[in-house]
């Protein structure tokens, strides 16, 4: 069954701005960009984590979803929530959907679980 007709799972899209506290200390917030996004989750290759951990990334799963159902272009270091986990975006990649139309766009979210 193709990624795009039925989805398990949803998910919600985080952006994610430096802040500093009063003290001098920073961290990092994160405001709903998006949320309940159809997708698909899936644990990452060997080839594709060993492809990421050569520029010292670690990344433990893909999110595929519709690409017409994102509002918002996500963006590296972006937080994911789906199913109780939380994730970072690690890497983005969308593909063009077929000329036909038989095949839409897809957006892929490389990602690593927040444990």
């Amino acid at each position: 069954m193709p990624l795009y007709s039925n989805p398990r799972h949803r998910m919600s899209l985080y952006s994610a701005a430096s802040t500093t506290d009063s003290g001098g200390g920073s961290g990092i917030s994160y405001t709903l960009v998006q949320s309940d996004i159809a997708c698909s989750i899936n644990t990452s290759s060997a080839s594709e984590q060993e492809l990421f951990s050569q520029h010292g990334i670690t990344v433990s799963h893909s999110i595929g979803v519709l690409s017409s159902l994102l509002t918002s272009t996500p963006q590296r270091g972006w937080k994911v929530v789906a199913d109780g986990a939380s994730y970072h975006i690690e890497g983005i990649r969308s593909g063009r959907a077929a000329p036909n139309g038989s095949i839409p766009a897809l957006t892929y979210l490389t990602v690593n679980q927040i444990l």
